[in-house]
């Protein structure tokens, strides 16, 4: 099964029933643009700024923690309650400190299981005033303990840093690698699971579960990304067929 939707994923997500996802995999948009319209400090690459079409990244960082925390709550009443919701988000750094996501986590009902460390051994900033920035975080966020299984997952991903290369794609400014999706998919479900990603950009959480014979709902507001995802999924679903 495969449910794709466009839309604002806080009003979709009340169609869909309390407890019935195993999985959640998904990326906000960072509100990258409140902060690069501030006054802009000693970046070397001035021109290194995410841009959404019509996502809301430019909140201030009060209404947007708001609506990551509402989101969150969201996500968990979707969840069984052994189900995983996997969070990615950076720190931001803003007026010479960081904004960690823990700031808005910890105000939500979500506990944290883990946290993973994305190292993408590479970064687009490379402002000479601070260590370079090649990490992202991945939160485990939960309800009570989740089903897991460890034995599925390659084990160059055992550990709680998983090393992979960040994607480039001329048709959206932050895609996941496949590998993210893949291996929270592997960890905690199992064939015909039901993978959630309300945030779906070009689709790649999709992919991921095809290969891996889950079911998937995605979200998606931004028209644009969202008929690039059917695409995307529409030709993966084909060639699955023919193989």
């Amino acid at each position: 099964m495969i449910k794709l939707l466009q839309g604002d994923c806080l009003e979709l997500m009340k169609d869909i029933t309390d407890e019935s996802i195993d999985c959640i995999i998904t990326s906000p948009p960072y509100n990258k643009s409140f902060f690069s319209k501030q006054k802009k400090t000693n970046q070397i690459w001035g021109g290194f700024e995410i841009k959404y079409s019509t996502y809301r990244a430019n909140m201030p960082i009060e209404e947007y923690e708001n609506w990551m925390v509402d989101f969150i709550n969201m996500c968990l009443d979707k969840l069984k309650p052994n189900g995983s919701l996997f969070f990615n988000h950076k720190p931001i750094r803003h007026n010479n400190q960081v904004y960690f996501p823990l700031n808005f986590i910890q105000n939500s009902n979500a506990k944290i299981y883990q946290e993973i460390i994305w190292d993408r051994k590479n970064s687009p900033n490379i402002r000479n005033d601070v260590l370079v920035p090649c990490t992202e975080r991945i939160y485990w966020l939960t309800k009570n303990k989740p089903i897991v299984y460890r034995s599925q997952v390659d084990k160059d991903f055992i550990s709680e840093v998983w090393r992979f290369s960040a994607k480039t794609c001329k048709d959206h400014p932050a895609p996941f690698p496949l590998e993210l999706p893949t291996n929270c998919i592997n960890l905690t479900t199992k064939p015909n699971d039901i993978i959630l990603d309300p945030f779906m950009g070009i689709g790649t959480t999709g992919i991921a579960s095809l290969n891996t014979n889950r079911n998937f709902i995605g979200m998606e507001l931004d028209e644009n990304y969202f008929n690039i995802a059917k695409e995307r999924i529409e030709n993966h679903m084909c060639k699955k067929e023919l193989f």
